[in-house]
């Protein structure tokens, strides 16, 4: 019977000598192809912790801004949902200083180099999402949190034991209550509109029959 154990392509021999068309070279194109897509698994596995990590160490180096010199034990115990949402508004704010730059050069007529354009669709992109879903940022509503969060050293490896949560920024919560209460008034406007149609029906009645209706 023949072997069909997936092999590492380096463990299979005499790969310089199959033929294209052979039993070995498929086996070869299977194993490139499953060591390609272990490569890029990783590769994404790896880009999404450092981009977490990035992240947390944001919240951890800027969630105590103009308290610096307080002592540690006076330093705050957790925050609000209004005040996390909040500071999700200025860590969406990060990069506003150098979207302008890139922005006034735009202005000037000046070309773009690709890395500055992929970066203000990053930005934009994570700015949407944000609004539309919120953002996953270490949950400093828990105590626990915070105070792991103060102590992590950075090490990606150590990174589950801060939990996140979704949240959006607090700049977007006004204009979500104002769409709510928008429909609301949609709503009543259209209810209170059929009201009067049927009181005219129902007189309408009442004055061909000579009946009330109830």
């Amino acid at each position: 019977m023949p072997n069909n154990k997936r092999k590492r392509v380096s463990k299979i021999k005499d790969k310089e000598k199959a033929h294209p068309y052979s039993r070995k070279a498929r086996q070869i194109n299977r194993a490139m192809h499953k060591e390609t897509s272990i490569a890029k698994a990783k590769s994404e596995r790896i880009n999404a912790a450092l981009g977490r990590g990035q992240k947390i160490v944001w919240f951890r180096d800027n969630m105590d801004k103009g308290e610096e010199e307080v002592e540690a034990k006076l330093k705050k115990k957790m925050w609000t949902m209004v005040e996390l949402r909040q500071l999700v508004d200025v860590y969406l704010e990060r990069n506003d200083e150098e979207i302008e730059t890139i922005l006034a050069k735009k202005e000037e007529g000046k070309n773009l180099l690709q890395k500055e354009s992929l970066f203000l669709q990053l930005v934009d992109s994570e700015v949407k999402e944000a609004k539309l879903a919120g953002v996953e940022v270490p949950d400093l509503t828990n105590g626990a949190v915070v105070k792991a969060l103060r102590a992590w050293d950075g090490d990606l490896n150590s990174i589950t034991t801060i939990k996140l949560v979704t949240c959006k920024p607090a700049s977007i919560i006004p204009i979500e209550e104002e769409a709510k209460n928008s429909r609301r008034g949609d709503s009543a406007s259209a209810k209170a509109d059929k009201i009067p149609q049927l009181l005219t029906e129902q007189q309408a009645i009442e004055i061909a029959t000579g009946m009330a209706v109830n």
